[in-house]
């Protein structure tokens, strides 16, 4: 079923990336690990599932459409249904096994058919699926979770699966704690090799900005949640030595809207969809966010310190307020406290390195090739080469 490379290492001859097309983080942690796995696994055949997809056509527009609607009119609710699974353990198996059985059974029969030595989850509901097929002996292959966000929720969390990647030692003991007996470790940023260290004029001078003015990328994810105008009428605020980009990913009406008001000329830059957000990172002092997930992870694998402004409900928060108590993030509530960071940032610049110098440290403490390695050495029974439940890597991890 496997090779080996020199060192003896198990190299598996087929791999299965589980992942969902909502949103961008899902899948661009995929693309993170399908990059490591060129390096840990060479000759691997990498495929892909996407879990809405395997339950029909046109569920997953449907489930992107139900999302972004509860974010964009129902926050309350969805932040209430959200905490409920954190607070009500019979709540949280209800969901848990109903989702389970429902992805589960289709997923089923598309794993079969492409017979993989192991799979990768970078899906709440894809590891729901993994799970259900792992307790009905369905599942034999090894399968490891990553959570490709700040903050693990209790239903992106499976004892079933193998082992579980987390992104901080504070969530691994947040993990451990909400499900005791998970085999938890802290991962290394699922984040493609371009989010890395640049030099800022270099990036700058390609994206035709002024080098000397205190630059602030604008980043509400792909989906472009949030009050964007607000906080971009605050970064302009903060000082006419403050320049703003602001990627408003694939809302286009957004972007449209923004695009057409009176903004301070030469200050403002307005993207939509765009590839270059490594570029975007590296030309930019600070990153402002407002849900912690793929677009946080990007800015600390690129050495900038992060802003949440006003944080979306549900995970968004919680991700925020992890990311702050681990002194990797700072929180701005309201387009007055981000005014007030940024110009406290763009005059204390010992005070932005020491941010920068924390998201490197997280960065660099461990290699995604690792993580593989460690799932991979389940396939032949080496369970001393992977973390014990309850976190013992997350202790002995830098903070």
């Amino acid at each position: 079923m496997r090779s080996t490379t020199m060192n003896g290492s198990p190299v598996p001859r087929r791999a299965l990336i589980v992942s969902a097309d909502i949103g961008a983080g899902h899948n661009s942690a995929g693309r993170a690990l399908e990059e490591a796995m060129a390096r840990a696994w060479p000759g691997c055949q990498v495929r892909w599932l996407d879990t809405l997809s395997a339950i029909g056509p046109g569920f997953g527009p449907l489930a992107r459409a139900f999302y972004v609607s509860q974010i964009r009119h129902t926050p309350r609710m969805y932040e209430f249904f959200f905490s409920a699974m954190g607070r009500h353990r019979w709540y949280l198996e209800a969901v848990r096994r109903g989702l389970g059985a429902w992805f589960g059974r289709r997923m089923g029969p598309r794993i079969r058919a492409l017979d993989p030595d192991v799979i990768v989850s970078t899906y709440p509901l894809g590891s729901a699926g993994l799970s259900w097929l792992r307790r009905h002996g369905q599942l034999a292959v090894p399968a490891g979770a990553w959570v490709p966000a700040f903050y693990p929720h209790p239903s992106w969390l499976y004892r079933d699966l193998d082992i579980t990647f987390v992104m901080h030692p504070a969530a691994a003991t947040a993990a451990a704690r909400a499900e005791p007996g998970l085999r938890v470790a802290v991962g290394a940023l699922p984040v493609r090799d371009a989010f890395a260290r640049q030099e800022r004029a270099v990036a700058r001078a390609r994206l035709g900005l002024e080098v000397g003015r205190f630059t602030v990328a604008l980043c509400p994810g792909s989906l472009g949640f949030g009050g964007m105008d607000r906080a971009a009428q605050a970064l302009l605020d903060a000082g006419e030595n403050v320049q703003v980009l602001m990627a408003c990913g694939k809302n286009e009406r957004l972007r449209r809207e923004l695009a057409g008001r009176n903004w301070p000329p030469g200050r403002l830059r307005i993207l939509g969809w765009t590839q270059d957000m490594p570029g975007l990172m590296a030309a930019s002092d600070v990153v402002v966010g407002n849900a912690g997930g793929a677009t946080g992870l990007e800015a600390l694998a690129s050495g900038r310190p992060v802003i949440m402004f006003e944080p979306i409900a549900g995970h968004g928060r919680a991700n925020a307020e992890l990311m702050a108590d681990s002194g990797l993030a700072l929180l701005a509530w309201s387009p007055a406290e981000l005014r007030r960071i940024v110009r406290r940032l763009a005059r204390d610049r010992r005070a932005a390195a020491e941010l920068c110098d924390r998201a490197l440290a997280r960065a660099t403490s461990r290699r995604r090739e690792e993580d593989l390695a460690d799932l991979a050495a389940l396939a032949v029974g080496d369970q001393a080469a992977v973390p014990a439940p309850g976190g013992e890597r997350a202790r002995r991890c830098p903070r």
